[in-house]
């Protein structure tokens, strides 16, 4: 399937002259389109990992290093030594580009945080009612 939308978008840019401009912007979107759904099928994957990680660890938010470090000691995603935690940043800045960044994945101040993507429903509660 993936050969075929390529071919498809390589056959419409060598037939320029006979495109519209919005007709090779649509096809560029579609392709677009197509690879972010697969990020976004395997960022399923990447957070149930790390969400089994911090609450193994009782964490309620990591960074993105540490979120790398351990997607890699899971065999989901290689980490690089010089930088770390570098291919984790790169999907989630194409995802925040594209506004498919889920809402426990936050960029504050040049660093990202994800907290556990359901805290209420994964995170032990203790006293969570008042005995009178």
């Amino acid at each position: 399937m993936l050969f075929l939308l390529i071919f498809a978008v390589s056959s419409n840019e060598r037939n320029t002259s006979l495109m519209s401009p919005k007709t090779y912007f649509t096809s560029f979107q579609l392709f677009n389109h197509f690879i972010l759904s697969i990020m976004t099928d395997n960022l399923q994957k990447l957070l149930h990992c790390l969400d089994e990680y911090m609450l193994r660890t009782g964490k309620q938010e990591i960074d993105d290093m540490e979120a790398n470090s351990e997607l890699a000691r899971a065999g989901l995603l290689e980490d690089e030594d010089p930088t770390p935690g570098r291919p984790l940043r790169e999907i989630l800045m194409r995802l925040r580009d594209s506004n498919l960044l889920p809402q426990n994945i936050r960029h504050l101040y040049g660093r990202w945080k994800i907290r556990i993507s359901g805290t209420i429903a994964k995170a032990p509660m203790f006293f969570q009612f008042q005995c009178d």
